[in-house]
């Protein structure tokens, strides 16, 4: 038959092979099309992994700082501080445990080299026989370390480096007295030259100047310099409190400044077995670390076991390689022999939908306050020096005074709770309090009382540490980890946990709720032409319009430079949802001041995606708003896009 009819077996060959081409050529576009997703989506999260390594690494960093800062105030409020008084703070600070990542603390005075005799002297009627300033040599001025604490866990050898005779941390040093803030050291080997094995370390300084003296200008802090807080820091051991740093997923590796070379290497979470060779650099970041430059990177990992990314790429071409044979081969048939078309259509069909389906599916300083009273009536017999720099109130303030009676309580019910433990108990440990100081600021304390004998009277003694200070960091901290820092509107992370919640909640009440993308039309030439200072004007006011435009249930946040997504937990239909948006929308066209005498124009192009109808999860719900957004985009912006409908909704709508 093949010789029979020649032109006619032709044409049904080249039927067949131009189907089998035309789907080759669609596989190919397909493959093409997911391996540059496939690149950017990899490039994104390994952008967002650095970034937040970058942050915790920044949080770390500034948190070492405040615990030098606090030491700073501690001599900034007394007149002298001594060794056994040093030992006490630092001892108090539980290095290790509520300071993660910071082994200890020490002092180095500032000595002309002529006190260089004298200063050896002291240190060895303090006991210290083998004392001696390191290097030999006469220097003009020294900072040897005197103190370092706490001292179980240091070679008694440490003390007597003079620091300011190694050009690297006498660097760091002199960066530290100039600036008046912290300043660390680049990679060294050994925290201080005593011989031990190389591990890579950094010291940070931070200033202490001559008490009440001047410090607000360059000559000044020079001249009245005492001495700096020392605080060394192996590595391995400040890395290994940094949470996420060693899992599975990334290694990480810290560069000292911006050359990425062994010599400058400070910390790598999984180093090259063997000593082999290092491998890529991966993601970049570079931050700024108390004046010192370090290279972050972050290089992505697969190992044994570990969760593999699905290579969508290879099986578009595995398998559209196959439906292209499959497809050319049922053209074949088809063409042939028409009776046998019909049966093999239908089993064809059925193949070609569940592949179908399938390919879908796959898609916080200061000395402690003690006040002692009276057992029997609570009258306060004596109080110290530190409760009345606490509460500012003087003995003669308080002495015959009933502790309950004195104005410092700043809730009956702390008051309450403090006599409770001391009749049922005899004593308190711990107890958090409100306090009230005589100028009316407020103060956070943890009170304790232990029962005692004073001048042959049964009293008890209470010690009240002010946690002011590390309340309000710890509140501030839990508040930026959670909000835009320009806007103060709810991250991404914050947004992301209550649209899950809100997810759940309409799942339960089989109720739906609204997803809107807003993106800034017209908002870079705001930056390009009056500066990122009005840009910024402009996002904040943007962010107080879109509030204005909402319920107090719902949400706002910024999750980019000028993208906005809002949460409408209740809606009744995508009409509600629809309503809101063109409320932002018709806001965000209103002209916005953005400095004395410049006005700023702009849009904003809007997608609204509807659960349960366009996802049944926070990703797809929000890859469709996102997607409706772009359709706004890409039609003339200011305009408000539903997801799935033909068009979107014009601006004069």
């Amino acid at each position: 038959m093949i010789l029979k009819y020649p032109d006619k077996w032709l044409k049904h060959l080249c039927g067949a092979a131009l189907v089998f081409l035309l789907s080759l050529g669609t596989t190919y576009w397909l493959w093409q099309y997911e391996s540059r997703n496939a690149v950017i989506d990899q490039r994104s999260r390994d952008d967002a992994n650095v970034q937040a390594f970058a942050e915790r690494v920044e949080q770390r960093m500034r948190a070492q700082e405040q615990v030098l800062r606090g030491v700073q105030g501690l001599f900034t409020a007394a007149q002298s501080v001594g060794r056994e008084a040093f030992t006490r703070y630092v001892d108090a600070l539980q290095l290790g445990a509520d300071v993660a990542g910071l082994e200890g603390l020490g002092w180095a005075p500032l000595l002309d080299g002529s006190e260089r005799a004298n200063h050896v002297l002291e240190m060895h009627a303090l006991g210290y026989r083998g004392y001696d300033i390191r290097p030999d040599g006469d220097r003009k001025y020294m900072a040897p370390l005197v103190q370092l604490e706490p001292a179980i866990a240091f070679d008694v050898r440490t003390l007597g480096f003079d620091f300011l005779a190694d050009p690297m941390r006498g660097a760091a040093m002199e960066r530290a007295r100039d600036s008046g803030r912290a300043a660390i050291t680049g990679k060294l080997t050994q925290l201080v030259e005593t011989g031990a094995s190389p591990q890579a370390s950094f010291v940070m300084f931070v200033p202490i100047y001559h008490h009440d003296a001047p410090t607000d200008t360059l000559e000044a802090r020079r001249a009245n310099l005492l001495g700096w807080v020392v605080a060394p820091c192996r590595m391995d051991v400040w890395m290994a409190g940094l949470p996420d740093h060693a899992g599975n997923a990334v290694a990480v590796r810290i560069f000292d400044g911006i050359e990425l070379s062994g010599s400058s290497l400070m910390f790598d979470s999984n180093p090259p077995a063997n000593g082999g060779e290092q491998p890529a650099a991966g993601t970049l970041e570079y931050i700024q670390v108390a004046g010192q430059t370090w290279t972050l990177a972050v290089v992505p990992q697969v190992t044994e076991g570990g969760p593999r990314i699905r290579n969508n790429a290879q099986i578009i071409a595995r398998n559209g390689v196959v439906l292209s044979v499959l497809l050319s081969l049922l053209t074949w048939v088809l063409i042939t022999d028409r009776a046998r078309t019909m049966v093999v259509a239908t089993h064809m069909t059925a193949e070609l939908r569940e592949t179908k389906e399938h390919f879908e599916l796959i898609f916080d300083s200061s000395p402690d306050g003690m006040v002692i009273t009276q057992q029997a009536d609570g009258l306060i017999i004596d109080i110290n020096k530190g409760f009345t720099a606490m509460t500012g109130y003087e003995r003669s303030d308080v002495v015959s005074r009933s502790i309950g009676a004195l104005p410092i309580w700043k809730t009956p019910e702390d008051r309450r709770r403090y006599r409770n433990e001391l009749a049922e108990h005899q004593f308190c440990e711990n107890l958090e309090v409100a306090l009230v100081s005589k100028a009316g600021q407020n103060i956070v304390g943890i009170l304790s009382a232990q029962p005692a004998t004073f001048k042959g009277v049964a009293c008890f003694v209470g010690v009240i540490r002010d946690i002011t200070g590390r309340k309000a960091i710890e509140d501030r901290m839990a508040h930026m980890a959670q909000h835009d820092t320009l806007t103060g509107l709810p991250n991404r992370a914050l947004f992301d946990d209550r649209l899950k919640q809100a997810i759940s909640q309409a799942n339960r009440n089989r109720g739906h709720l609204a997803l809107l993308y807003v993106d800034l039309d017209h908002f870079k030439p705001v930056n390009d032409t009056l500066g990122h200072a009005a840009g910024d004007v402009l996002l904040k006011a943007v962010a107080q319009r879109m509030h204005d435009c909402v319920r107090a249930s719902d949400t706002v946040a910024r999750i980019g430079g000028d993208e906005f997504v809002v949460l409408l937990p209740t809606v009744q239909d995508a009409a509600d949802a629809l309503s809101v948006a063109e409320k932002i929308r018709h806001a965000l066209n209103q002209s916005f001041l953005v400095a004395p005498g410049q006005m700023a124009y702009i849009s904003s192009s809007t997608g609204v995606a509807i659960y349960p109808q366009h996802g049944l999860d926070e990703i797809q719900l929000a890859k469709n708003a996102d997607s409706a957004m772009y359709h706004s985009k890409q039609h003339g912006r200011d305009k408000v896009t539903l997801f799935g409908a033909e068009d979107p909704v014009a601006a004069d709508a």
